[in-house]
C-alpha cells in the first residue's frame, strides 16, 4: 500500500495516460463533473462516464479515498489520450490488496474507444502496477459471462479461466479470471 505522503504517478503507455483517482478526482467526478474534467486537463465528455461506471461505485469510491486517501491507485484510474486530450475508459482495482494477496481489476472503455486494443493496454499497465508492490500475489477478474470482448482482453493478458459464480442481484452470470504473479 502507498503511504500517506506518497504520489501515485500517472502511468504512461504508447497511447494513454492512464491517472489515478485521488479523493479530490474522486469528489469532483461525483460532484461537479466539469470540475473532474478540468481538474484533468481534458476536453468535456458527455457519454462520461463509462457504461459500468455506476453513481453508486463512484458514491463508494469517493467515500474510501475520502477515508483513506493513501489507498489512491488501488481503486479507479482514469484512461485518456494524450493525443486527443480526451477520456477514453477507466480500469483499476475494488480497494487495497487483500490478505491473501489478491486484488480485483475491473474497466469499460466509452463506446467510441471500444475494439482498438486500448482497453489491453490499459489493463496491462496496471497489472505492472500492481505486481510492483510485493503484496500482489494475484489479479482476480469476474467479467459477465456473455463479455466476449471483455474476456478477450483478459485472455490475452494471460488470465487464466476458473470457474464461475452468480453474484449480481439481477441475475448475471459472472466468470472467474486469476492472473498470477509470474517469477
Amino acid at each position: 500500500m502507498t503511504n500517506s505522503t506518497e504520489i501515485v504517478a500517472d502511468i504512461i503507455t504508447p497511447r494513454l495516460r492512464i491517472t489515478p483517482l485521488t479523493r479530490e478526482l474522486a469528489a469532483l467526478q461525483v460532484d461537479d463533473l466539469s470540475g473532474f474534467f478540468d481538474a484533468l486537463g481534458v476536453e468535456f465528455e458527455p457519454a462520461w462516464p463509462p457504461q459500468f461506471a455506476t453513481r453508486e461505485s463512484l458514491e463508494w469510491m469517493k467515500t474510501k479515498l475520502a477515508e483513506r486517501p493513501e489507498d489512491t491507485g488501488w481503486y479507479q484510474w482514469i484512461y485518456i489520450s494524450p493525443v486527443m486530450n480526451r477520456l477514453m475508459g477507466t480500469g483499476g482495482f475494488v480497494g487495497p490488496v487483500d490478505a491473501r494477496g489478491q486484488i480485483e481489476i475491473r474497466y469499460s472503455m466509452l463506446l467510441s474507444f471500444r475494439e482498438q486494443g486500448l482497453a489491453t493496454e490499459g489493463v496491462s499497465a496496471l497489472l505492472d502496477w500492481a505486481y510492483a508492490h510485493d503484496a500482489v500475489k494475484q489479479v482476480v477478474a469476474y467479467p459477465r459471462a456473455d463479455g466476449t470482448a471483455a474476456i478477450r482482453i483478459l485472455e490475452k493478458l494471460g488470465f487464466e479461466p476458473t470457474g464461475t459464480c452468480h453474484t449480481t442481484s439481477d441475475g448475471d452470470v459472472l466468470d472467474v479470471y486469476l492472473h498470477k504473479r509470474t517469477a
